[in-house]
C-alpha cells in the first residue's frame, strides 16, 4: 500500500531508466564505478508487513555518468526492523541494481544503506521507509476452530489467526481483541437467528464489533470460561492467537476476534464446545510432581498412550510439546519454554492427543524459565542490559485461609505474610541525548495480553509550594559558574600558567583593592570590556583569607570584630577541613590566601527571594594579557576581565534591603563559611586541572560532579564545626543535642539532606548527572543526588576518605571527569555504582512512614549487584532514615519544605499493566510492590517503546529491593 506523494509511479520510473540507458550510456564490463545516484525515492511509507513496490533501486555509474555494469551493490538495514532480498545485487546492464525491503512487524523507522564493498571510494546512499499500523486488515482463521473438551479444561490449540493488508501482505503490529459469549448467549442468539451484521473483507467504513457479552470479560463470573489474552499483537506473519480455558457450564462458545486500536476488519468467529464430561481410551492421570517447569522434561502419566514418541502429541497451553520418549502409561516431553513472551507462574492445560482421540485436560502450575525474585528483607537483584531486563518473575503468595483473630488467616498474620519490594527501572546511560523510551508490562495469569495500549507515566514534579520554599532557601548559585566555563571552552581562552616567581606579599587590612566584576544580568561572566570595577577595603586578613568588602557595600554591615571573628573561623576550621579533604588552591596570584569579596553586584543579581549568595568564577583562572602568564595554546584567546586571582564572589550585608532581598548581618556571617567551603572545592578543583591540563579550561570537572563535592565539602567543614566523627551513623539528636548545634546543622548540613529531599520528591523525572535547570529545582535536585551518591562511595570505601576525595577531585593522570572519574576511583562500573545508590535511597531513604522499628534503615546492606562490585560496608557517616524523620516532624521550621520528605514511587499491583516510560540519562524510576498472601503471580518486562526488546545499545537497568 502506497501513502501520498511518495510513491514513484510506473511512468516516472521508466523514464528514470530510460535516461539511464540513453545514447551515452556505456555498459562495457570493468568499468569503474565512482557514483552511487538513487532511482527510487530516498524516503517512502509502507505498512508494517509489506515491502517497497517498487524495490530500493540504485544506478552504478563511471567518472561520466555512465552506466555500469555488473557492479556488486550491497543493502543493509543500518536502523530500524525489517528484511532485504537479495543482500547483495549486481548491476544490470542499465547499471541499476536492486533490493526489496519488507517491514518487521512494529512500526517505525528504518534505515537502508546501499554500498559498493569492493570501491570504497564509492559515497554510500541512504533510504528511509516509515512503516505504518496498517490502517484495513483481513483476518483468517489459521487453526483452533470447533474444539471440544471437557467442561473447565483448557483447549489444546490456540484460536489462531492471521492479519493481512488489503495487497495480501502480512500485517504485523496489529492488535488482536478476543471476547466471548457463553452457551446460553451463543444459543439464544441461535435460536433467535441473530447474527451480528459484520463488515466485510477490505470495508472501511467503520470498526466491526463484536457481539456484547452480558458483563465485560473481567467480570464475568469463573465458570463463564477464560482467555490467555484479550489482546495480542500480531507478529511479523501477521500471526496471532489466545487459548481459551472452557468455563464450567456445558454447551456451545462463540469467540470473536476482530482489529482494534482503530485498524478496520472483519470479525471472526471461533467455535468451541463444552462437554459434561470427558470421553475415549486415552486418559490424563497426572504430571510429574504436580508441577511443571518451563524449558524441561516432565513426565506425563496414564493410560492409552502409543509405545512410539512420535505416535503421540502433547499440548501445554495450546504448544506442542516434545515428546522425547512414550510407554502406554508415561510419556516424557519437554517441556515450552514459553520465551517469545514473558508469561507469569500459572496453571497450563495439558492434553494428549493419540491419533483423532483426546485425553481429559489437567490444568498444571507452571514455573517460567525466567529469573525469580527471591529476596530477603534489605536484599536487592539487579539486572543490566536488554536481555535480562526482558523479563523477570514474581512469585504468587502464599495461601493463608481466613480466621479468627490470633488464628493462621488473621488480619495480622497476613501482614506479617506481606512483602513489599521498591522496582526501580534505570537507564544507565551517559550522553545527555541517551533518553531511552520504555515499555514495561505487568502480567498476571488472569490476563497476559501485555499488548494494549501503554499508559504513560508522567515526569514528576515538585509541588510549587515545595520549589518556592527550597529556592527561598537557597544562596549560592549553580548556572554562573556553568555558563561561565561553558563559554570559556567555547571562545578557547587560555588559563594561566603560574610561573613561579616569588610570592606576592599579602594586603593589610585597611588596604584598597580593584576587581573586575564581570557577571552581568544574562547570569555569566564576559571576558570582554566594558567590566564593572570593584574597589573594596580589606577588612581582615588570616593565615589563609583575605576578606574585602565593596566601598558601596550599604550601611549596617558587619563590625571590625565581626570581621576578624569570622576570619578566624574560617581560618580555624572551615579551610582547614576543606583543604584537607581537597587540596590546596593552586594560588595563582601568589598571595597564599583566597579573597571573599563581599559587593553589591551579587546581591544585584537576586531575583525576588531566589537570590544568588555566592560564587566562584573559573574565568579568573584564565590568562588577561596584562602579565607575562604562559599561554596553554598559541591560538589561545585571552580574558582581560580575568582577575588572575582565587576569589570568591559573595553578597554583602544589606539589613534594610535596599539592592533588593534584605540581608541581616548575622545571616551573612552564618552563611558565610559554608559559602567559602562550598565554594573553595571549585577553586581547588578547577585550579588544580586547568592550568596543568593541555585541555585547559576543557579538563575541568563536569558540572554535575563539582556541585556534588562542593556540597561533600559543606558537610565536612560542619562535622568539623561539630566535632563529630565519621562513620557513626549520625543521627539528628547527635546534630541538634543544642541550640548552637542545631544552628551549625542548619548552616552546613541542611540543604544537602533538602536537596536530596527535592530528588526523592521529584521522582520520576529529577536529574541526576545533567539539567537543564541549574538556576532552579532541577539544579537543587542534582546536587542532593550528587551528595547522597558521594557520601554512600566515601563511606563504602573505608580508611581514610580524605584520600578518596582527593583522588577524584584530581581526576588521575589523565583528569578523568564525571562517570569515567568515578569509576575510575572505584573501579566500579557505572551502571553497578547507580544501582547501589539506588538500593541505598529505597533502604536508607523511603521507607519514612514506618515506625523506628519496624524500618530498615540504612544498616541494611544489599549484597553486590554485579560481578565487579565489592561488598557495601557497614559504616556509614548518617542515620538517613532517622535524620528524614526528624526533619518531617516540623516541617517548618527543620526540613524548610512545606511537607514531609519521602521517596517517590509509582505503587504496582499484582494485575496486568502496560506502562510507556522515558527514562533520562543515568536516571531511574521507582515502583512500590507488595505481594499479600494469596496474590497470583507476576511477571515483569522491559521492552522499547514499540513493544520490542530493547536493541544492543540500550542501556536498561532493573534493580528490585526487599524492604518488606
Amino acid at each position: 500500500m502506497r501513502r501520498g506523494g511518495l510513491a514513484v509511479t510506473a511512468g516516472v520510473l521508466a523514464g528514470v531508466l530510460a535516461a539511464a540507458c540513453g545514447d551515452g550510456g556505456s555498459t562495457e564490463l570493468g568499468s569503474p564505478p565512482t557514483t552511487l545516484v538513487p532511482v527510487s525515492v530516498v524516503v517512502d511509507t509502507i505498512v508494517t508487513g509489506e515491502a517497497t513496490d517498487p524495490p530500493i533501486s540504485v544506478r552504478v555509474e563511471d567518472a561520466l555518468g555512465n552506466a555500469v555494469e555488473g557492479a556488486p551493490v550491497r543493502f543493509v538495514i543500518v536502523r530500524g526492523e525489517g528484511e532485504l532480498s537479495p543482500g547483495v545485487a549486481v548491476a544490470g546492464q542499465n547499471g541499476v541494481a536492486e533490493s526489496v525491503y519488507r517491514a518487521g512487524p512494529t512500526p517505525g523507522e528504518a534505515e537502508i544503506q546501499a554500498d559498493i564493498p569492493s570501491a570504497a571510494n564509492v559515497p554510500a546512499l541512504r533510504f528511509l521507509v516509515f512503516a505504518e499500523s496498517a490502517d484495513t486488515v483481513r483476518l483468517s482463521i489459521v487453526e483452533g476452530d470447533g474444539q471440544r473438551a471437557e467442561a473447565g479444561s483448557q483447549l489444546p490449540l490456540a484460536f489462531s489467526i492471521r492479519a493481512e493488508t488489503t495487497s495480501g501482505a502480512p500485517a504485523g503490529g496489529v492488535r488482536i481483541a478476543f471476547d466471548w459469549t457463553v452457551p446460553e448467549e451463543a444459543s439464544a442468539a441461535l435460536e433467535a437467528g441473530v447474527t451480528p451484521e459484520l463488515p466485510q473483507a477490505g470495508d472501511t467504513a467503520a470498526v466491526a464489533e463484536p457481539p456484547e457479552p452480558t458483563a465485560p470479560a473481567e467480570e464475568l463470573p469463573e465458570s463463564a470460561g477464560a482467555l490467555t489474552h484479550d489482546v495480542v499483537m500480531t507478529d511479523a506473519d501477521g500471526r496471532g492467537g489466545a487459548v481459551f480455558t472452557l468455563g464450567s457450564r456445558p454447551g456451545d462458545y462463540r469467540i470473536h476476534v476482530f482489529a482494534t486500536d482503530g485498524v478496520y476488519s472483519d470479525t471472526l468467529s471461533f467455535s468451541a464446545t463444552a462437554l459434561a464430561s470427558p470421553s475415549g481410551a486415552v486418559q490424563l492421570d497426572s504430571v510429574g510432581n504436580g508441577r511443571l517447569a518451563a524449558g524441561t522434561r516432565a513426565l506425563l502419566h496414564g493410560g492409552g498412550f502409543r509405545p512410539v514418541a512420535a505416535d503421540n502429541e502433547v499440548w501445554i497451553e495450546g504448544t506442542a510439546a516434545t515428546v522425547v520418549s512414550a510407554t502406554e502409561t508415561e510419556l516424557t516431553v519437554e517441556v515450552p519454554a514459553f520465551v517469545r513472551t514473558c508469561l507469569p507462574e500459572r496453571e497450563v492445560g495439558v492434553r494428549v492427543l493419540v491419533g483423532s482421540e483426546a485425553s481429559n485436560g489437567l490444568l498444571v502450575p507452571i514455573e517460567p524459565a525466567n529469573q525469580r525474585v527471591s529476596l530477603d528483607v534489605g536484599e536487592s537483584l539487579t539486572l543490566r542490559g536488554p536481555v535480562e531486563v526482558e523479563c523477570v518473575q514474581f512469585r504468587p503468595g502464599a495461601p493463608v485461609e481466613a480466621g479468627e483473630a490470633g488464628e493462621p488467616g488473621a488480619p495480622e498474620d497476613i501482614e506479617a505474610a506481606t512483602r513489599e519490594y521498591r522496582i526501580v527501572i534505570g537507564n544507565t546511560g551517559r550522553g545527555a541525548s541517551s533518553r531511552l523510551p520504555l515499555r514495561f508490562t505487568t502480567r498476571t495469569p488472569a490476563d497476559m495480553s501485555g499488548d494494549g495500549p501503554a499508559v504513560a507515566v508522567g515526569i514528576g514534579r515538585v509541588d510549587a509550594r515545595v520549589a518556592e520554599a527550597a529556592l527561598a532557601g537557597t544562596r549560592r548559585d549553580i548556572g554562573i559558574r556553568a555558563r561561565t566555563l561553558a563559554r570559556l571552552v567555547q571562545d578557547r581562552i587560555s588559563p594561566l600558567r603560574p610561573d613561579g616567581s616569588t610570592a606576592v606579599s599579602a594586603p593589610a587590612p585597611g588596604d584598597t583593592l580593584e576587581y573586575f566584576f564581570a557577571v552581568g544580568p544574562e547570569l555569566a561572566a564576559t571576558c570582554v570590556d566594558p567590566t564593572r570595577t570593584v574597589r573594596g577595603t580589606v577588612r581582615a586578613v588570616g593565615d589563609g583569607v583575605v576578606l574585602v568588602e565593596d566601598l558601596a557595600a550599604p550601611a549596617g554591615g558587619p563590625t571590625e570584630e565581626e570581621w576578624l571573628a569570622l576570619a578566624g573561623e574560617l581560618d580555624g576550621t572551615v579551610l582547614p577541613a576543606v583543604t584537607s579533604y581537597f587540596g590546596l588552591p593552586e594560588d595563582i596570584d601568589r598571595n597564599g590566601r583566597v579573597v571573599v569579596l563581599f559587593t553589591p553586584g551579587v546581591n544585584r543579581l537576586g531575583d525576588g527571594e531566589a537570590g544568588v549568595g555566592g560564587f566562584s568564577l573559573p574565568q579568573d583562572l584564565a590568562a588577561s594579557g596584562r602579565g607575562d602568564g604562559e599561554l596553554s595554546d598559541p591560538d589561545g584567546g585571552i580574558c582581560p576581565a580575568s582577575n588572575e586571582a582565587e576569589i570568591i564572589y559573595s553578597v554583602s550585608a544589606d539589613p534594610d534591603g535596599t539592592l533588593g532581598r534584605a540581608v541581616a548581618t548575622e545571616d551573612l556571617l552564618r552563611e558565610t563559611q559554608a559559602l567559602v567551603a562550598h565554594e573553595v572545592q571549585h577553586i581547588v578543583s578547577a585550579g588544580g586541572r586547568v592550568p596543568a591540563s593541555s585541555a585547559g579550561f576543557g579538563a575541568a570537572e563536569e558540572v554535575w560532579l563539582d556541585e556534588a563535592l562542593s556540597s561533600l565539602a559543606e558537610e565536612v567543614a560542619g562535622l568539623a564545626a561539630l566535632g563529630l566523627p565519621l562513620g557513626e551513623r549520625l543521627t539528628f539528636d547527635r546534630v541538634s543535642g543544642t541550640p548552637e548545634e542545631l544552628e551549625t546543622f542548619n548552616a552546613y548540613m541542611l540543604g544537602n539532606f533538602r536537596n536530596l529531599g527535592l530528588y526523592m520528591l521529584g521522582l520520576p523525572g529529577a536529574p541526576t548527572v545533567s539539567t537543564d535547570d541549574l538556576d532552579g529545582v532541577g539544579g537543587l535536585q542534582m546536587r542532593g543526588f550528587g551528595w547522597f551518591l558521594l557520601r554512600r562511595l566515601a563511606d563504602q570505601a573505608g580508611g581514610d576518605e580524605r584520600a578518596f576525595f582527593r583522588s577524584v577531585v584530581g581526576g588521575g593522570r589523565n583528569y578523568g571527569r564525571g562517570i569515567a572519574n568515578l569509576e575510575r576511583v572505584t573501579g566500579r562500573e557505572w551502571a553497578n555504582i547507580l544501582a547501589d545508590v539506588s538500593v541505598a535511597l529505597a533502604l536508607g531513604a523511603g521507607t519514612l512512614d514506618e515506625e523506628p522499628e519496624d524500618a530498615p534503615g540504612e544498616d541494611v546492606e544489599a549484597p553486590a549487584a554485579g560481578p565487579d562490585a565489592e561488598p557495601p560496608l557497614a559504616a556509614a557517616t548518617w542515620d538517613a532514615t532517622d535524620v528524614f524523620r526528624s526533619l518531617n516532624q516540623d516541617t517548618d521550621t527543620r526540613s524548610g519544605l512545606p511537607t514531609a520528605i519521602a521517596l517517590r514511587t509509582e505503587p504496582l499491583g499484582f494485575e496486568t499493566r502496560v506502562l510507556s516510560l522515558d527514562v533520562g540519562p543515568s536516571s531511574v524510576r521507582y515502583f512500590s510492590l507488595a505481594s499479600v498472601p494469596g496474590a497470583p503471580g507476576l511477571s515483569l518486562s522491559l521492552e522499547t517503546a514499540g513493544g520490542t526488546p530493547a536493541g544492543e545499545t540500550a542501556e536498561p537497568l532493573i534493580t528490585i529491593v526487599r524492604i518488606k
